[in-house]
């Protein structure tokens, strides 16, 4: 058993609104008991352990409404392929029938090439290989318009990137190898989507949602990292955690937090950070995310409140209310999640270099720990010194997500991951988020050497549980320490990473 003080995640994530088969809803609380066996985890009781059992009701729920508001508003057009209802009942019947089953490192592995630029190597090939000769030839074509066209974009020829993108375009499908999936969604030619969608397509975009977040473990490794790091972080005589989160989205994060807060009676704030220009439709309204929080936080006895800032009224207040406290003790925590599957979008470099400044000021005057998880950072991007060594390493990096969610989903639900890649992986497929993030990148210091903290030590026993949580005996991923304290965790799919959790203070 893992020592005690470990945060573990609580069972099931949210209600499926289709079948009333696996969902029993409590309406006054507006949370559901789902019957996943497969998606609870072993806990000690909390006789022995601050951590919440097995037993305990979902993390969350999640209504309709929050993805109308995204699938309307977003850029996330051209989706051809949504779950039908056979679908649905074939991705239930698989959850329940498997139990925390993960890939053998010896299953057969989808087609997968990849390319280092001139100064690293020639022709690099990485991942999985084609198994014919005609899948190598069509994948080393693709290899060779994708290099051209960084290549291009790095000599500040648009015109001819774009007729690259459109060649690259017509040669690729949503349905083919991993390296044609990531490249159509890289190059896709958007259509402009029907504002007419049917009721059952919105209900399935929450099964979606749940799906990923539990069939790829990167959002939930993340999460269960920091959130491991902020309990043992903790101080025992603090009064109220005040958590600052860069982007609350649903919240899916927090309900594990405030369970094991509740054992230890702290109190919790949650404030999310309402950043300037950002689109009022999101992927998930406040208001929302707010109400299934506190739903949460009733059941639990958690003494909760949470609320919405823009950086600059959230400095103001936290110096007012630090100062009017008093004998209060309050502890801060400036989280900060990007790039991770489940958030369907791409947040500036710049404003989460922002957010890190604040974050500093504010931990230099008062008690508190930083938790920042980073997608495309855990490859270490950093030590691009050309565009074409940058984008290959975000084009490797994605190639890894589409394949270990192929490979954590049966092949029968070919149709449902096509659904998942299409409305959160492709948004962060973005050429030209890409090169403007290659270009702020070449005039400020990467995101780590910006903090200005000292790293944390992550534990080892975080460390063993971030092991248990993605099966890493039995398949291929792999968690690793890495960082001159050690307080970076790292999580590799086949020596490729997929994100990095650093802890700070």
């Amino acid at each position: 058993m893992l020592q005690p003080g470990i945060l573990m995640p609580s069972g099931p994530i949210f209600d499926l609104t289709f079948s009333n088969q696996y969902v029993n809803c409590n309406q006054e609380m507006e949370f559901c008991d789902i019957d996943y066996h497969d998606f609870s985890s072993s806990f000690a009781s909390h006789s022995e352990s601050s951590v919440i059992s097995s037993n305990s009701c979902d993390q969350t729920m999640f209504q309709d409404e929050f993805l109308i508001h995204h699938i309307m508003s977003s850029s996330m057009e051209g989706v051809e392929t949504i779950f039908s209802s056979e679908d649905l009942m074939e991705v239930c019947e698989w959850i329940n029938e498997t139990d925390h089953d993960s890939p053998s490192g010896d299953q057969e592995s989808s087609p997968c090439i990849s390319f280092e630029s001139d100064e690293n190597s020639d022709v690099g090939l990485s991942l999985s290989l084609p198994e014919t000769e005609m899948e190598l030839d069509d994948e080393l074509r693709l290899h060779h318009l994708l290099k051209a066209y960084a290549e291009a974009m790095e000599n500040g020829e648009k015109d001819l990137a774009d007729v690259l993108a459109k060649s690259t375009n017509e040669k690729t499908s949503a349905m083919g190898s991993t390296m044609e999936r990531v490249a159509f969604s890289l190059f896709r030619y958007k259509e402009k989507q029907t504002e007419q969608m049917q009721l059952e397509s919105i209900n399935n975009l929450v099964e979606a949602f749940r799906v990923l977040y539990q069939g790829l473990p990167v959002g939930r490794f993340a999460h269960l990292t920091a959130n491991s790091a902020i309990i043992g972080a903790m101080p025992s005589d603090a009064d109220l955690v005040h958590v600052i989160d860069f982007d609350i989205g649903e919240g899916i994060q927090w309900a594990p937090l405030m369970e094991s807060l509740s054992w230890k009676n702290k109190s919790l704030m949650l404030t999310s950070v309402k950043l300037d220009g950002e689109r009022t439709s999101t992927f998930c309204n406040i208001e929302e995310t707010k109400k299934r929080l506190q739903g949460h936080a009733k059941q639990y006895n958690c003494r909760l409140q949470v609320e919405e800032k823009s950086m600059e009224d959230l400095v103001n207040e936290l110096t007012r209310r630090m100062k009017k406290r008093g004998e209060e003790k309050n502890w801060l925590v400036f989280n900060c999640m990007v790039g991770l599957p489940h958030m369907a979008r791409r947040r500036p470099r710049s404003q989460v270099l922002e957010f890190l400044k604040v974050a500093k000021e504010l931990l230099s005057k008062f008690a508190g720990i930083l938790t920042l998880g980073d997608g495309e950072e855990g490859y270490g991007l950093n030590t691009c010194s050309s565009y074409q060594s940058f984008f290959d390493k975000l084009l490797r990096h994605y190639q890894a997500l589409f394949e270990s969610l192929e490979k954590n989903l049966p092949s029968y639900l070919a149709a449902a991951r096509t659904t998942i890649e299409s409305l959160f992986l492709a948004p962060f497929l973005s050429p030209f988020d890409w090169f403007q993030d290659w270009e702020e990148k070449m005039k400020s210091q990467n995101v780590q050497d910006r903090i200005g903290l000292e790293g944390l030590e992550l534990s080892k026993e975080s460390l063993a549980e971030a092991r248990e949580m993605v099966n890493e005996r039995e398949g291929p991923f792999k968690v690793k320490v890495e960082g001159y304290r050690e307080h970076e965790m790292v999580l590799e799919w086949k020596d490729t990473p997929l994100v990095r959790v650093s802890t700070w203070m």
